[in-house]
């Protein structure tokens, strides 16, 4: 493709001249008679060098060079000038004119100052490709950072002196929120200051990166345990101008690990219980078999309740343990409330009726269906109506003792309620019934059973409410919604429970 060349001269025969020589170096040539429509020209056809003699009427050479510089930066402009011209083309050359050539024109030194200008040209538009090519390659860099600055399985942000977050990866985004100026204390912590021995401004002081453990709640209310790095960000002087802060939430491990931890302790306490257990068991095989040996049938019937007991202990504390070992999603299905509530009633009542406690029903309110994992919540409430008995069992000051069951729907939610007129609880064993571990029976409880209990109405989104008093009785209400949400909790690896209200 031939260069443009635009000629501005008001003598028709140079025009025509420079024109001639132009077209036989190979130029495309464009010709005005004057600076105006040289300017007009050029706007129009926009070549990359221009010719222009200095004396023109109205638009003057120097006007037209200053005119043209000011659109476009890029265009070479070289000036003609006759012997008298040289002060004006020595200013033009002050406004960024290329070159000059005088009249008479001298065929070699017109060619060299077009060649000069031409390798001008060619160094600037490898130049601009150059720039763009590389501006180009910046920008694809900047966007597989941003990329991998967004995916990267942590929270990451970048922080200023005042600890305001200039920076912010998605996954801090979606689980904490991202406004302009906003603190890192405020976002993790919900504080008005600073938190005490701040990773990011030690950093700040000694340049040096520095890790740390905290508990962050993100915006949807969740407690997040995490992990935090962080790392200087220097300037050009080797200042440290902002911190890079990555933080991991190891919330899950924090989980697993208290949970083997929990483990480990029951398996201590239980290898106790299951001793007392394991030597009962052999007590009541030998009263069997004496028994057996003598013909005794009252000692035969003796070591068969001592093995029936025991055998029901162990079977609990199996049920429980393994509600508590093992994580699972709930099981949701439509469950009819008359038929769940009596087999309620079935699983509970020979245990009652056993231990001489009159056991009482209203299940006139237990119309329709709800949704809810039926055998879940059938295993914790019969293990709250166990427990009822056996605090009816263990009082010695009442002639009389009795566990009722109350099953009804309300607004939106399945109300069962279970009182008692047992031994009761003192404030001390109130706050910690749900706690694991924790057992008002001695060696006859494991402290399981309760606490997965609780965790499977929290499971559910439901709420207990519970009224104690010492040796006037229990009266405990499992409220559970009639819908469960579409993304129910799994059972298992317990986190603490906000759906438990103790008055």
């Amino acid at each position: 493709m031939k260069e443009k060349v635009l000629v501005a001269d008001d003598e028709k025969d140079i025009r025509d001249l420079l024109a001639l020589l132009l077209e036989d170096l190979g130029y495309e040539v464009i010709k005005a008679d004057d600076g105006l429509s040289a300017f007009s020209l050029f706007q129009e056809k926009r070549p990359s060098i221009i010719l222009t003699d200095i004396k023109m009427p109205g638009m003057d050479g120097i006007q037209l060079l200053k005119r043209v510089k000011t659109e476009d930066k890029d265009v070479e402009v070289i000036m003609i000038s006759g012997h008298g011209d040289m002060g004006l083309a020595i200013e033009s050359l002050k406004h960024e004119a290329a070159d000059f050539i005088t009249k008479p024109f001298d065929d070699a030194l017109l060619a060299h100052a077009l060649q000069k200008v031409q390798e001008k040209i060619a160094l600037k538009r490898d130049l601009r490709a150059y720039t763009e090519n590389l501006e180009s390659l910046v920008r694809e860099k900047s966007a597989r950072l941003q990329q991998l600055f967004d995916e990267v399985p942590c929270y990451v942000t970048v922080q200023d002196r005042d600890l305001k977050i200039t920076e912010a990866n998605r996954h801090f985004k979606e689980d904490f929120g991202f406004e302009s100026g906003m603190s890192c204390y405020k976002a993790y912590k919900h504080r008005d200051e600073p938190c005490p021995d701040c990773p990011i401004l030690q950093t700040f002081e000694d340049g040096l990166s520095h890790q740390a453990e905290t508990v962050v709640t993100a915006r949807n209310g969740e407690n997040y345990n995490t992990l935090i790095w962080t790392a200087p960000l220097t300037d050009s002087r080797g200042e440290v101008a902002r911190v890079i802060e990555m933080s991991t939430n190891i919330t899950r491990i924090r989980q697993l690990q208290d949970h083997i931890a929990s483990m480990g302790m029951m398996l201590g306490s239980m290898s106790h219980g299951l001793r007392g257990l394991l030597m009962a068991l052999d007590g009541g095989i030998y009263r069997i078999e004496s028994g057996l040996g003598k013909q005794n049938l009252d000692e035969i019937r003796s070591g068969w309740d001592m093995l029936r007991l025991r055998i029901e202990r162990i079977r609990k504390m199996v049920l429980d343990v393994l509600y508590y070992a093992k994580s699972r999603d709930l099981d949701i299905s439509q469950i009819d409330l008359p038929a769940f509530a009596s087999e309620l009633v079935s699983l509970t009542g020979p245990k009652a009726e056993k231990a001489g406690v009159r056991f009482t029903t209203d299940l006139s309110g237990a119309e329709g269906t709800f949704e809810a994992d039926a055998t879940a919540l059938s295993s914790a409430l019969v293990n709250f109506l166990e427990n009822a008995v056996d605090a009816c069992q263990v009082d010695r000051v009442k002639q009389e003792h009795a566990v009722t069951l109350s099953v009804k729907r309300t607004i939106g939610h399945v109300l069962f309620a279970i009182s008692d007129n047992g031994i009761g609880m003192d404030q001390e064993t109130k706050n910690n019934m749900f706690t694991l571990f924790f057992s008002s029976k001695g060696s006859r409880g494991t402290g399981i059973g309760l606490f997965v209990s609780n965790q499977v109405v929290n499971q559910h989104h439901g709420r207990i409410t519970v009224e104690s008093a010492h040796s006037r009785g229990t009266s405990i209400r499992v409220e559970i919604p009639e819908e469960q949400p579409k993304n129910p909790k799994s059972l298992g690896y317990a986190e603490c429970s906000e759906g438990v209200v103790r008055t």
